[in-house]
């Protein structure tokens, strides 16, 4: 033991172990709960001295333990035991006790990941150029998740979390940054891909991964990277696109429209990518296109085309939570989409709303099509406690859809 370095896991994940390859202890292969909070207690403040009432108030903070002190001294005696893994009487080694307290005993070097990540950012704060990049990107690969992730909501472990994931996105801004600036875009779209995963609803970093993708020439990905990022933040917050990721996406449209002389090849890009039964589903920005396509044209034809709008709410007429309002607007979508015609054009135009076009479609038309709509809803998801709120206007040749108000209405509830 005296020779060997304890490697200590903490960044997504508890685990120790002594020499690479062994087995080690973590909270994957423990079955107790109050162990491994005693172990994870001791290391995260390993630097001082801990009293004896400190442990007990954390481990039993209700009063659980009949004769606490006695309770203290069989989890203590159980740790023990599962050091002991480590190598013979490890466990009396690592856990000291002192004047009625208990400790790590750093005598033993013990490497903490979470430790040497924060030391590596406070390097990179004071470096430059290069060497800066080379820290950051250093730290950036010890960074396996967030700290302690099984007891990430406790009260003492959740300043931890915050201050080490805050290192991180800071670490990640920064280093992104800089690899732009060299122009490193692969390694950009690596770090933020991983950085999303850890932090899903930082827009800066979906802002960023898609600008580096549109550099990349990877538009389509950018496309798909803009969907799933709007679905999110529509799903999660109830929230519309940001005027910056809006005006991403039409940077996105934008790029996909380069020059091409081929007439053949555009017309294949134009062509669907899959033959896709119903409704034609499409953003709202495209739907508004389209929509103002359409007003010009039956100027000429006299046609008629009728729009409507469907709102999900609660079988009392309210607002639904995030969660049931998310399952809603999913399966609403799929039941608009497989029972409108190909022809039919629809967009998530709020967070609890369709706003759906029906060309060639009378008054009296679009009444019917939105009460088969309701009642196919109500058959395939018959316990579902949700109202469909319809209504339906004609389309006013010419002008710019009477939209605007609604909208705005929508997103200040």
């Amino acid at each position: 033991m005296e020779k060997s370095t304890i490697k200590v896991n903490m960044l997504g994940g508890f685990s120790i172990r002594r020499d690479e390859g062994e087995r080690a202890i973590s909270d994957k292969n423990s079955r107790s709960r109050k162990v491994l909070t005693l172990l994870e207690y001791l290391l995260a403040f390993r630097m001082r001295d801990i009293p004896q009432n400190e442990l007990i108030e954390l481990l039993w903070p209700e009063d659980g333990a009949g004769e606490p002190a006695n309770t203290l001294k069989t989890l203590i005696y159980r740790a023990r035991a599962v050091l002991d893994g480590l190598g013979p009487g490890a466990g009396k080694a690592l856990i000291v006790f002192r004047r009625g307290t208990y400790g790590w005993n750093n005598s033993f070097e013990t490497w903490i990941d979470a430790e040497v990540f924060e030391r590596l950012c406070r390097r990179a704060s004071a470096a430059e150029g290069a060497e800066k990049l080379e820290l950051l990107l250093e730290a950036l690969s010890l960074y396996g998740g967030d700290y302690l992730p099984r007891s990430g909501t406790e009260l003492w472990a959740v300043p931890l979390v915050t201050y080490y994931h805050s290192l991180y996105i800071n670490a990640v801004h920064e280093a992104v940054e800089l690899l732009r600036d060299g122009q490193r875009y692969d390694e950009v779209i690596d770090v933020c891909q991983k950085a999303i995963s850890v932090d899903p609803f930082d827009e800066q970093l979906h802002l960023c991964m898609i600008q580096t993708l549109i550099s990349c020439g990877m538009q389509q990905r950018a496309m798909e990277h803009y969907t799933r990022v709007t679905e999110l933040y529509l799903d999660k917050f109830g929230i519309n696109p940001s005027p910056e990721l809006t005006a991403l996406y039409k940077d996105i449209v934008k790029a996909i429209k380069s020059t091409e002389l081929n007439l053949n090849i555009i017309r294949d890009e134009l062509r669907e990518s899959e033959s896709a039964p119903g409704a034609f589903f499409c953003e709202y920005a495209f739907f508004k296109d389209i929509y103002r396509l359409k007003a010009r044209a039956i100027v000429r034809s006299g046609g008629s085309v009728q729009i409507a709008l469907m709102t999900v709410m609660d079988a009392a007429g309210r607002r639904l939570n995030q969660r049931q309002r998310a399952t809603a607007m999913q399966r609403l979508q799929e039941v608009v989409r497989m029972s409108l015609r190909s022809s039919d054009i629809f967009c998530r135009y709020s967070v609890s709303q369709y706003l759906i076009m029906l060309p060639s479609a009378s008054l009296e038309d679009s009444d019917k099509v939105l009460r088969r709509l309701s009642t196919s809803f109500r058959k395939a998801f018959p316990h579902m406690n949700v109202l469909l709120h319809y209504s339906s206007l004609p389309m006013e040749p010419g002008l710019s859809p009477p939209l605007s108000l609604a909208r705005g209405e929508e997103e200040a509830q």
